[in-house]
């Protein structure tokens, strides 16, 4: 393939990254006046999460299953104007109703344009031969940051949100949809599974073929399952209940408690930026559980003493050592296997949606029947125990299998 279509087609998956991110920072920002304008209940606010990821992974098992869902390409063109269209409505409606059923079709959209832009991104690296989904997510955290970073300047300066929001979905959808080079049409059944967590910066090493290579052992899957399912319920929890938390309890306003998702979201950007200079430096396990322990404790502290200083300071520790969980445990995994890499690491990655699906919901009732510096408290134990669990990586997971050729592989990407 051409250089100059491969160079075209990065941006054009770019884009794609940038613009869907976008989205996922306004929603957090937005949480709070969601939640006072249509008069939910943390349990509502709950469901409704849970809906959406419910969603999501319906999508996802659509891709894998029927033909018509199987064509990346399309599936960003068409199905990301639904996406942005379908978000806009959930940040302005003012009906719980619409509320929820819109959000059912946004977490279909997402689903489908997570799996084709995840797939676009893998077959980029294999044609290239370059890696490249590092930058890729990276830039999906920068398009949080810039969104929430918008809509928190919108709030502060009393302006309506509403037609920045209808505007910038017109931009998104649009665009993707006028893109036409991409690396090509391609069946995503085998690699949708990984839309949305960071997957497809392995797909470059995993076999084409079945093989009967040894299987990584039961424990070390089950190990490797519970952290990253530890790392999705912390990074969502602290995505969709920091806001609301100091606003109800810290008593921020709604664009002051904006500014922590803006926080935490430049902190995990940044650490996605430079994880492959810091893994090719530092033990993996330690960049993420040395942060990850201090953010626990931290906010701990805070939560007990209502210092909003130290809970800030927390939150942008908290995304510093988040924000590579993902490629750390995956790479631990990818590693650690022999040579059918993909299927491990897709079975690791099933624990990954567990507490992407159910973590931001379960918080949610305990944000109900025990109240938000409860749920704030429990992101604190998540986080210690994560950070206590990933200590013990170097001696609990294999160390790395060679390839079929002889060389040991040893996996930076970041995502």
């Amino acid at each position: 393939m051409a250089a100059t279509h491969l160079a075209a087609a990065r941006r054009s998956i770019c884009a794609g990254f940038f613009g869907l991110g976008t989205f996922m920072g306004m929603w957090g920002v937005m949480i709070p006046e969601r939640v006072a304008s249509l008069g939910l209940s943390e349990l509502t606010l709950g469901l409704f999460l849970l809906v959406i990821g419910l969603s999501l992974c319906a999508a996802i098992f659509c891709v894998n299953r029927f033909v018509i869902f199987q064509d990346a390409v399309q599936l960003i063109r068409v199905i990301s104007a639904i996406y942005v269209l379908g978000f806009a409505v959930v940040l302005t409606t003012g009906s719980v109703m619409m509320l929820f059923l819109i959000g059912i079709v946004t977490g279909f959209a997402a689903g489908f344009v997570d799996a084709g832009l995840n797939s676009q991104a893998s077959e980029w690296e294999q044609h290239s031969g370059r890696r490249g989904m590092s930058f890729f997510h990276a830039l999906f955290s920068l398009g949080s940051l810039s969104g929430a970073a918008l809509l928190t300047l919108m709030l502060s300066l009393d302006l309506p949100v509403k037609w920045v929001i209808y505007g910038s979905a017109v931009l998104v959808g649009g665009g993707l949809a006028m893109r036409r080079q991409w690396v090509g049409t391609q069946t995503i059944a085998g690699t949708a599974a990984n839309a949305d967590i960071d997957v497809g910066a392995d797909n470059s090493g995993s076999p084409a073929a079945d093989t009967a290579a040894e299987r990584l052992p039961l424990p070390v899957v089950l190990f490797l399952g519970l952290c990253i399912a530890l790392a999705t319920l912390s990074e969502g929890g602290a995505l969709d209940w920091s806001a609301l938390h100091m606003n109800r309890v810290m008593g921020l306003s709604v664009s002051e408690a904006g500014q922590t998702v803006v926080l935490f979201s430049i902190a995990i950007a940044a650490v996605r930026f430079a994880g492959d200079w810091l893994a090719n430096r530092f033990p993996v396990h330690l960049i993420m559980a040395v942060p990850m322990m201090l953010a626990g404790i931290m906010l701990f502290a805070a939560v007990l003493l209502g210092q909003v200083a130290v809970l800030m300071a927390a939150y942008v520790i908290f995304g510093l050592a988040i924000g590579n969980a993902f490629p750390i445990i995956i790479s631990q995994a990818g590693s650690a296997a022999g040579g059918d890499r993909l299927r491990d690491i897709s079975i690791v990655v099933g624990f990954a949606y567990v507490g992407l699906i159910t973590g931001p919901a379960l918080l949610g009732v305990i944000a109900h029947f025990a109240g938000l510096d409860a749920t704030i408290i429990t992101l604190a134990g998540a986080a210690m125990i994560l950070g206590c669990l990933v200590m013990t990586m170097p001696r609990f997971v294999p160390p790395p299998q060679p390839d079929q050729d002889g060389v040991e592989l040893v996996k930076t990407d970041q995502g």
